[in-house]
C-alpha cells in the first residue's frame, strides 16, 4: 500500500512538473523577440534542439514528448518563425505545427520587366536571377490567353505581393500570373482597338514606360494606336530601352546612335507593335490600352513636370520640342532626353 501510494505521488508529481514545464511561459534571448528559421525536412529532435539553443525553450525534452504523446502524426511547418516575448512550451508546439510562419512582403511596382522583377525577388532571398530568367521565359503558363506570347513578359502582375521565406519561384510566377487574370479578365470584354490580348498587354507595357500621370494613359495609348493606324512608326523610347536589355548594351542611357540598333524592338526602325511586352504593366495601362481616348494626337513631347504637351501635327509638335526639350536643356545643362515623334 505504502509503495503505490509513493507511486501514485510521484505520478502526479511528475504530471505536474511536466504540466509546468510544458505550460509556464519562458524567454532566454534577450532582444523582443527572436526569429528562427526551420528547414524543410528537419527531424523534430533537431528542430527543438535549436529552439532551445536559440533561447525559445528552456528544454528539448517535455515539448518533444508533448508532440510525440499529444500531437502523434502531426508535423511541424518550415519556414521563419517569429517568438516575442515569453512563450510556453505548448504555444511553440502549437505555433510551429499550424505553421504561423513570417511572410516577407515584396511590393513589385508598375513598369518593371521581367529581369527587375527577377532582381527583386532574388535580393529576397527567393531563388536566384537565373532561375527567374529561365522560368519567366517560359510563356506556358499563359499560353491559353495569349497564344503569340514568347515569354511571361507582361503577364507578372505589378502588386504587393507575400510569401514565406524559402517559397519557390515557380509558386510566385504562377501567383502573379494568376493575379493578372484575375486583374485582366473582366478589362477584356471592353478592348476597343480591335487588338487581341497579346497586342493589346503590348501597348499597355509602352504606355505604362511612357505614361507618368494616371489621367494621361488613356491619351498615351491614342496616340499609338492613332499611330499604327495610319501605319506610322511608333517611335518609343522603351522599346529601344528593352532591346538594348535584351543585347546587353543598356548602360542606363539612351545615345542618339542606339535608336540604329537591329531588333524588332526597335520602334524607330521596324513598324507596328513591338514582338511582345516591354514591361509588366498595370490595370490602369490595361485599362487604358483596352480603351484609349478618343484623340487626333499623333505627337508627344516631355513637359519634365511629369506630364507631356500632345500634339496632331509635325509642325505643332516641333514647337513643343523647342519650347519643352530644347529651350529647357539651354536653362538647365545635362544629358538631353530623346523626344517621342
Amino acid at each position: 500500500m505504502t509503495i503505490l501510494f509513493f507511486a501514485v505521488v510521484l505520478a502526479a508529481g511528475g504530471a505536474y512538473f511536466f504540466w509546468r514545464a510544458l505550460t509556464v511561459p519562458y524567454q532566454g534571448f534577450p532582444e523582443p523577440y527572436r526569429d528562427v528559421e526551420v528547414h524543410k525536412g528537419e527531424r523534430t529532435a533537431t528542430i527543438l534542439r535549436q529552439l532551445q539553443q536559440q533561447g525559445v525553450l528552456r528544454d528539448e525534452y517535455v515539448p518533444l514528448v508533448y508532440i510525440k504523446v499529444a500531437r502523434y502524426g502531426e508535423s511541424v511547418k518550415a519556414g521563419v518563425y517569429r517568438f516575442s516575448g515569453p512563450t510556453s512550451a505548448a504555444d511553440v508546439v502549437e505555433k510551429l505545427i499550424r505553421g504561423e510562419v513570417i511572410l516577407k512582403s515584396i511590393t513589385i511596382r508598375e513598369g518593371l520587366d521581367r529581369f527587375a522583377v527577377a532582381r527583386l525577388f532574388a535580393a529576397d532571398g527567393f531563388g536566384k536571377p537565373t532561375e527567374w530568367d529561365r522560368l519567366t521565359g517560359d510563356p506556358e503558363l499563359i499560353r491559353d490567353l495569349d497564344p503569340k506570347a514568347a515569354s511571361l513578359e507582361g503577364y507578372l502582375f505589378p502588386d504587393t505581393y507575400e510569401f514565406g521565406p524559402g517559397t519557390r519561384p515557380q509558386t510566385i510566377i504562377r501567383d502573379m500570373v494568376q493575379n493578372f487574370r484575375k486583374h485582366f479578365g473582366p478589362e477584356m470584354a471592353y478592348i476597343t482597338t480591335g487588338l487581341d490580348v497579346h497586342d493589346t498587354v503590348t501597348l499597355a507595357s509602352v504606355v505604362e514606360t511612357e505614361a507618368k500621370l494616371p489621367r494621361e494613359r488613356p491619351v498615351v495609348a491614342s496616340v499609338y494606336v492613332n499611330r499604327l493606324r495610319r501605319h506610322m512608326l511608333l517611335d518609343a523610347d522603351p522599346t529601344v530601352i528593352y532591346a538594348l536589355k535584351l543585347a546587353g548594351r543598356w548602360d542606363g542611357d539612351i545615345h542618339k546612335t542606339d535608336l540604329q540598333i537591329d531588333s524588332p524592338y526597335n520602334t524607330y526602325r521596324f513598324p507596328g507593335l513591338p514582338p511582345g511586352p516591354i514591361a509588366n504593366p498595370g490595370l490602369a495601362s490595361l485599362s487604358a490600352a483596352a480603351a484609349p481616348a478618343k484623340s487626333d494626337f499623333l505627337y508627344f513631347v516631355a513637359r519634365h513636370d511629369g506630364s507631356h504637351a500632345f500634339s496632331t501635327n509635325i509642325t505643332e509638335h516641333n514647337r513643343n520640342v523647342q519650347r519643352y526639350q530644347v529651350q529647357w536643356y539651354r536653362q538647365h545643362p545635362q544629358p538631353p532626353a530623346t523626344a517621342t515623334k
